[in-house]
C-alpha cells in the first residue's frame, strides 16, 4: 500500500492514511506495565488523563474520553475496582482500572468482576505487579500477531494452569474483537470511498 501523499490529499487519501495509523497503533500496540505508573497518588481528573493516552490505540471506533470520572465511580460502587483512598488512586487502582476497560469491549461488568476475582485471590503487591505486567504482554502479543497474521495461535505459557489459560483466552477474544473492528472499519470506509482493498 502506498503511503505517498499530495499536499492536496483527497478525502479518500486522508480516509486511507487514518487507516494507516490505526493498523500501525494496533500493531505496534505498547501498554504500561506496573512500574510505569506513577509512585504517588493521583486524583479522579489525572486518572482519567493517564488511562485515556494507554487506551486510545484500543478505542479507535470512539470518541474520547473512553474512561470518565463517572465510570469509574460506577466501578467503585460495583465492587470491581476497591475505593479510592481519600479520593486518591494508588497504582494498583489504575491497573485494575486499565483491565475493565480493556476486557469491556467483549465482557460484561459481571464477567470482569469475576475475573478480577480469579487473579486477585492472593494479595500481595509483587504477585499484582507480575500478573498485570503479564496481562498486558499477553495483549500486546496477542494483538501484534492477529495485526500480522490474522491470527493469535501463539504460545504464551508453558504448561499454563487454568487461570493462565483463561487470561490467554480472554486477551484472544480481546484483540480478535479489535481485529474484527479494525477490519469492519476499513471495509465500511473503503466501500464509501469506492475502493476494495484487502489489508
Amino acid at each position: 500500500m502506498s503511503n505517498h501523499h499530495t499536499a492536496s490529499s483527497s478525502p479518500a487519501k486522508e480516509s486511507e492514511s487514518s487507516l494507516d495509523q490505526i493498523y500501525e497503533s494496533l500493531l505496534n500496540y505498547k501498554g504500561p506495565r506496573y512500574e510505569d505508573f506513577p509512585a504517588i497518588d493521583l486524583y479522579m481528573d489525572q486518572v482519567v488523563e493517564l488511562l485515556n493516552s494507554y487506551l486510545a490505540p484500543l478505542y479507535f471506533t470512539q470518541k474520547p474520553p473512553h474512561i470518565t470520572p463517572s465510570m469509574i465511580n460506577n466501578y467503585v460502587k460495583s465492587s470491581i475496582v476497591s475505593p479510592p483512598h481519600k479520593k486518591r488512586y494508588k497504582a494498583y487502582h489504575l491497573a485494575f482500572l486499565y483491565v475493565v476497560m480493556v476486557l469491556k469491549q467483549c465482557f460484561t461488568l459481571q464477567e470482569i468482576a469475576s475475573l478480577i476475582t480469579i487473579y486477585t485471590e492472593i494479595e500481595s503487591g509483587e504477585r499484582r505487579a507480575r500478573d498485570f505486567n503479564r496481562f498486558v504482554e499477553t495483549l500486546e502479543q496477542m494483538l501484534h500477531s492477529v495485526m500480522q497474521n490474522g491470527d493469535t495461535a501463539i504460545e504464551v505459557f508453558e504448561n499454563p494452569n487454568w487461570q493462565q489459560i483463561l487470561m490467554v483466552d480472554v486477551l484472544r477474544a480481546a484483540a480478535c474483537r479489535l481485529y474484527g473492528a479494525y477490519v469492519i472499519t476499513r471495509y465500511n470506509k473503503n466501500q464509501k470511498d469506492g475502493q476494495i482493498e484487502n489489508k
